[in-house]
């Protein structure tokens, strides 16, 4: 019952909000058949995991110009040669470099200015101390020449004179602080501009952020870059990363932490890692949520790529122990019932004069497994229904199948 409901929420969801678009007078799908399997009293649910690595990473140049380097390593034929896609290269090493030259040239200017700044600068605080001496001897002789023209000691003009003086003095030291201000602003700016370059002439030479498998190059040498172009690919394995997906009534059977083990088809073993993560909520399109298995990975045999399976063991939730034959479908063929909002249906294929059509077959779901739900009542085993495409096409309409 359980199970019900959630897929009917599923479902409830995934239709609101959303225009039924304009359907095709003939809608392509694929097919499959109601299957019987035989449910044990403990079942086993099995899943197809695929690797990825730990980390990925893009390179791209920040610096463009003409590519005049590239890491050499030794073959396997004992040659030198350029690195490429299937080398394994340390964390910094040198990949490819960009004609320095430019930047360079770039720096040796922006230092030229940084140091032309700086004697402004020095220039402009020796003004700037004369000023202020100016000033303090100044307001001395206008200090005095004040007092003596108070006590009549003094005629006006020479107390004008020592006034102005003042004032000239002053209107000097704001002046040069003015002066002294931009001066610094230039120099700022200067050691901004020599900084900038200095990054750009480090970006001429693009490196490996990690220890890892060079998976791509697409640049050699002489090629010309932009500042945007991607150079290399690598990938960190030392960690693999296995990752599948289960309906949400699976998901009470897994945690964060959780020993897991993983077989591989390639290697024909198993190896064992940790769930690491879990998705916070389902795939829109799918309704099941990613899981990811971390797996130790010292020896690197195991490469991204490869195929796995997972097999989560899980108490029926029916609390049977016998075995039964039960009969499933996948769950991308489960579809609301048209003639029940609250219902549940699958497609069937029928046949007629020569063409396919669907017929909504109203049903009953039951349990889950994997990727699959039970029917308990509405299909027979060996039945012929829309697998994939249910969702698109109307009771009665001519469908197009898939080989």
């Amino acid at each position: 019952m359980r199970n019900v409901l959630l897929i009917a929420a599923a479902l409830f969801l995934a239709s609101c909000g959303k225009e039924k678009p304009l359907e095709p007078a003939i809608q392509t799908v694929r097919a499959g058949v109601v299957e019987q399997i035989q449910a044990e009293g403990a079942s086993l649910e099995r899943y197809s995991a695929s690797i990825e690595p730990f980390a990925k990473v893009d390179l791209a140049f920040k610096s463009g110009g003409i590519v005049d380097g590239i890491l050499q390593v030794r073959g396997a034929d004992s040659r030198t040669r350029d690195v490429q896609a299937g080398d394994k290269v340390r964390i910094g090493a040198a990949l490819a470099q960009v004609r320095p030259l430019d930047y360079q040239n770039s720096l040796d200017q922006a230092e030229a200015r940084r140091a032309q700044s700086e004697a402004q600068l020095a220039q402009a605080q020796a003004q700037l101390a004369q000023a202020r001496a100016n000033l303090a001897h100044a307001d001395i002789d206008y200090a005095r020449a004040s007092n003596l023209f108070q006590s009549a000691s003094l005629v006006k003009p020479q107390y004008d004179q020592a006034k102005a003086q003042y004032e000239e003095g002053a209107a000097s030291v704001a002046a040069a602080e003015a002066a002294v201000k931009a001066a610094e602003a230039g120099v700022t700016n200067a050691h901004a501009a020599v900084k900038e370059a200095k990054l750009s002439l480090g970006d001429t030479t693009l490196r490996a952020p990690f220890s890892g498998w060079i998976s791509a190059r697409n640049v050699d040498r002489g090629s010309l870059v932009g500042g945007a172009t991607v150079g290399f690919s690598i990938v960190d394995t030392h960690l693999v990363k296995a990752v599948f997906a289960v309906p949400d009534t699976t998901l009470s059977t897994i945690r964060l932490g959780q020993k897991q083990a993983v077989m591989l088809d390639a290697l024909q073993h198993a190896v064992t890692g940790v769930i690491t993560s879990i998705a916070p909520q389902a795939d829109p399109q799918s309704r099941v949520f990613s899981i990811e298995v971390t797996v130790e990975n010292s020896r690197e045999d195991v490469r991204p790529g490869m195929i796995g399976s997972i097999t989560l063991g899980s108490q029926r939730r029916d609390g049977s122990s016998a075995s039964s034959p039960r009969l499933v479908v996948p769950l991308s063929a489960v579809v609301r019932a048209p003639a029940d909002p609250k219902g549940f249906a699958v497609f069937r294929i029928t046949g007629r004069d020569g063409k396919s059509f669907a017929s909504a077959q109203p049903i009953e779901a039951g349990q889950t497994f994997g990727n699959s739900m039970e029917v308990t009542r509405g299909l027979t085993a060996g039945q012929r229904i829309i697998s994939i495409g249910s969702a698109q096409v109307r009771d009665g309409q001519q469908v197009n199948i898939l080989p």
